[in-house]
């Protein structure tokens, strides 16, 4: 405890301003060795506290510990002085005899444990999103050049993004099984079980694609640095009644009609599902990729790229072009190079712009009363050719239809058209297609009722 008193303090700062100097008070009732407290009462009518003592060196040094104020309210109260004065006669004692280098480093280290905790801070908030990590892996399709990229990137804009932006916004690792069935749930409520199994499916593959990269350096470095080890989504279950196949296929005498009606629509409706069917109802997706160096005219081959699946490198297929169909390229590339195009070839088709096209042909045959079944989509027409070729008189093998549609092959893959053995099976598959539409008409035949191969 000091031996001053407020009262002390208090005369020496009004000694101070009635002479017009300063006044220095040092609490004397210490040991030696040990520094001093001391006291400068100004004549500007106020008094500062410092700590004295002997450097090293022998010189004398004092380390300023604040204004005096009785209250403590604007500074610092006599009893506050004397405890931070005896902080550092212990410190002193402890043999930290050069207080100012000492004090000075322990600021620098205050100061660094402060900037690095604001820089831990700020690398969490920096932290790989859920966003960053949905967008790597459609990313990460689009370099393996899979068809479904662009549908998938546009579903998780719409389903994520969009409809939940602070998920969106929420680091990647934060992620639990709650948040991924908020997202796939909202899909399912609003009846639409197909879309939300998309959505599960890709957020359980964006972050089983985020665990497996970092052990792959030939994996995207953004995925690597994800630093993602669970997956929320692994233990969704399948969303209930997402994957019912649909067993429409459509009579001979409903494709024929089919047929007709969309050589009657307008460009590019007509050439593009016209091409459609012409090259035996491939898959929407693929047939969006293709591009004029995607046709062989002297060949007459379509070259095909199929993504689906886990097949690291997709897989190129040949379709054999009937002359019928170079007609529609030729309308659909007039100013770009996408065959299967809504605008002159500058861009590829969307992905429901076939899916609309037989929506709206289906509406038109309904009112004309040429349904015999229910109504049917883009997808059922790919089902009516396979199982139209099928049947009698055609009988086309169910190798040659899986060569056509780039069915499940396996480990059995065309190197190039010139090494097919099934090419000329093919096209003499589509030749029988092309006749069974042109053929004169037949008395209605019975619904056919097939699984419908996606």
């Amino acid at each position: 405890m000091s031996s001053w008193t407020d009262k002390t303090i208090q005369k020496a700062i009004r000694d101070a301003k009635a002479e017009g100097a300063d006044i220095w008070l040092t609490d004397a009732d210490k040991a030696r060795g040990v520094g001093r407290l001391r006291l400068r009462a100004s004549a500007k009518n106020r008094a500062t506290f410092y700590f004295r003592y002997t450097t090293p060196k022998g010189v004398q040094a004092q380390i300023s510990l604040g204004i005096y104020d009785s209250d403590g309210k604007a500074g610092l109260a006599l009893k506050d002085a004397t405890a931070k004065a005896a902080l550092l006669s212990r410190l002193y004692q402890d043999g930290h005899r050069d207080l100012h280098t000492y004090l000075a480093q322990q600021k620098a280290n205050e100061d660094e444990s402060i900037a690095a905790k604001v820089r831990a801070q700020e690398e969490a908030e920096r932290q790989a999103t859920f966003g960053d990590l949905l967008l790597a892996y459609a990313d990460m399709l689009k370099a393996a050049d899979k068809a479904s990229e662009r549908a998938v990137r546009s579903q998780l804009k719409k389903d994520v993004e969009v409809a939940f932006p602070h998920l969106w916004k929420k680091p990647a690792k934060q992620i639990t099984i709650d948040d991924c069935v908020e997202v796939v749930g909202k899909l399912n409520d609003e009846g639409k079980p197909r879309q939300a199994d998309k959505i599960r499916s890709y957020i359980k593959s964006a972050y089983r694609a985020a665990i497996n990269a970092r052990g792959n350096v030939k994996a995207p470095k953004v995925m690597r640095e994800l630093g993602i080890t669970s997956n929320p989504a692994r233990d969704i279950d399948k969303v209930k009644g997402s994957s019912e196949a649909s067993e429409r296929a459509l009579s001979l005498a409903e494709f024929r009609a089919y047929w007709k009606r969309i050589q009657a629509l307008e460009e590019p409706h007509r050439s593009v599902a016209m091409l459609h069917v012409l090259t035996g109802g491939q898959r929407m997706q693929q047939l969006a990729r293709v591009t004029l160096a995607d046709i062989d005219r002297d060949s007459m081959l379509m070259r095909m790229v199929d993504g689906k699946g886990k097949r690291e490198r997709p897989r190129v297929y040949w379709v054999p072009l009937l002359p019928e169909a170079l007609p529609c390229i030729d309308r659909l590339t007039l100013t770009g190079q996408y065959v299967f195009s809504s605008n002159g070839g500058v861009s590829p088709m969307g992905e429901n712009f076939l899916s609309a096209i037989a929506k709206d042909v289906c509406s038109a045959m309904t009112e004309a009363k040429e349904l015999q079944g229910e109504p049917f989509t883009g997808k059922v027409v790919r089902a009516t050719i396979e199982t139209r070729l099928m049947k009698k008189p055609y009988r086309v093998s169910s190798d040659v239809l899986a060569r056509l549609l780039s069915h499940g092959l396996g480990g059995v893959q065309a190197k190039s058209y010139a090494h097919d053995p099934m090419h000329e099976e093919m096209l003499e598959a589509l030749e029988k297609l092309w006749r069974l539409l042109n053929e004169e008409a037949e008395p209605l035949a019975e619904v056919i009722q097939l699984y419908a191969r996606a």
